[in-house]
């Protein structure tokens, strides 16, 4: 049983029975619950599939790398229309084969960068998936929290349509003025148009809920799932301890750190040799090689000993952008610690609100209750009931804001501390 029911009266419609009227106005709904909500977004949803397709690039891109290593086989043709001395075409052709010994480092130091660049893309998509099911957590409970506002504020037009009544009887019989009736009937347009406002709002909160989905069907949805109440036993310090240890973002950016030391050793690499065994074959004025065209093996070297200063600075770039990187992972964790401490003090508000609402709700109750009887019976003033009517409503909506509040302070904070 949700905490809303603890403050609907037995026998009375209350707030839950509007707010089941609100899910169902629309004919049969099909049910759907926060997980089958977050399965169908992580299986739509666009974002995750473009991580995926950008993993799959990356593991493509690592295949080509590690092809630096294995044997190449280049083959060239050249037709000579007419040559000096010779008066007929010739043609000439050749075949070279050729296997990496030693690349100083860098064709080893490529296929690392390349593995990380497969993992650094798993962990994009981690966190795209853990930010889709955030924001579908997010979108349903506003859809719930909505309907519930909804229904407050029809309750209040309820309320003033029944006060109207009383209102008017009481100004039929000459015990109260007619601006009592005046009043009375401002305050139940403007409860109204307070409704609509609420109408709109749901209606806005639940097209947002099923874009994120991508919900196709015209089928209307109905949302079963209440506020729960399910309390934080970490500590603020755990919180961010383990957000600095679990973040997908975070886990990049050390990985980060790792590529741009990789990348030192392959601009390093300029400066020394490369070694490759080698094979060729050459042959002219026929389709293949005969019998008596040479094959040739042997080890080919080269090493480029002056290059006007070109590797060290690229080895000095490659040191910047790993000083940039081990920055920019100090800031990252700078920036996940706060927005943790944010969210976690953000939870401990609402848990707190949702119990003193809770009990102004009640009391409130009481006061409307006591305000309308004493009215009723000539002893009370319009603006008591007005009054009490106001603040019903606000300590209502106040309990509604606090639950809900409390869910996604909750779900900001699992998702800043990269919880699956």
């Amino acid at each position: 049983m949700s905490l809303l029911r603890q403050y609907v009266k037995p026998g009375s419609a209350g707030i839950l029975g509007l707010y089941l009227l609100v899910r169902t106005t629309m004919g049969f709904a099909a049910p759907l619950t926060v997980e089958q909500a977050v399965n169908m977004a992580l299986e739509n949803h666009l974002d995750i599939k473009i991580a995926i397709n950008s993993e799959k690039q990356a593991e493509y891109t690592l295949q080509s790398t590690k092809g630096s290593r294995g044997i190449s086989i280049d083959t060239s043709n050249t037709f000579y229309l007419k040559q000096i001395h010779h008066s007929a075409a010739t043609s000439s052709s050749d075949i070279t084969l050729s296997l990496p010994l030693y690349s100083g480092g860098e064709n080893e130091g490529n296929i690392e960068i390349a593995k990380t660049d497969v993992t650094i893309a798993g962990l994009s998509l981690l966190k795209t998936r853990q930010d889709v099911k955030f924001k579908t957590i997010s979108a349903y409970y506003d859809v719930v929290e909505a309907g519930k506002t909804q229904a407050v504020d029809q309750e209040t037009v309820d309320n003033y349509l029944l006060h109207l009544d009383d209102v008017k009887a009481q100004y039929s019989a000459g015990n109260v003025a007619k601006s009592d009736v005046l009043r009375s009937e401002v305050e139940l347009t403007d409860a109204q148009q307070t409704l609509i406002k609420a109408k709109n709002s749901y209606e806005v909160a639940v097209n947002t809920f099923k874009n994120l989905i991508r919900w196709k069907s015209s089928e209307p949805i109905e949302f079963v799932e209440d506020f729960q109440f399910t309390p934080v036993n970490k500590t603020m310090d755990e919180c961010v301890a383990f957000a600095l240890e679990h973040r997908p973002d975070v886990k990049k950016y050390r990985l980060a750190i790792d590529e741009a030391e990789q990348n030192i050793n392959v601009a390093k690499a300029g400066k020394k040799p490369s070694v490759s065994l080698t094979a060729a074959t050459g042959w002219g004025s026929s389709i293949l090689p005969k019998d008596d065209n040479e094959v040739y093996v042997g080890v080919t070297s080269s090493w480029n000993v002056f290059d006007s200063q070109v590797t060290n600075n690229k080895v000095k770039k490659a040191r910047s952008t790993a000083d940039t990187a081990r920055l920019e992972l100090t800031a990252q964790e700078e920036s996940v610690e706060l927005a943790v401490k944010e969210y976690y003090l953000g939870v401990r508000e609402a848990e707190k609100r949702i119990e003193t609402t809770q009990f102004a709700v009640h009391k409130a109750e009481e006061d409307y209750f006591i305000a309308e009887a004493k009215y009723r019976v000539g002893e009370g003033v319009i603006l008591d009931v007005i009054d009490a009517q106001l603040a019903l409503t606000t300590a209502k909506n106040n309990y509604i804001a606090a639950q809900y509040d409390y869910v996604t302070y909750k779900a900001k904070l699992e998702n800043a501390m990269g919880m699956d």
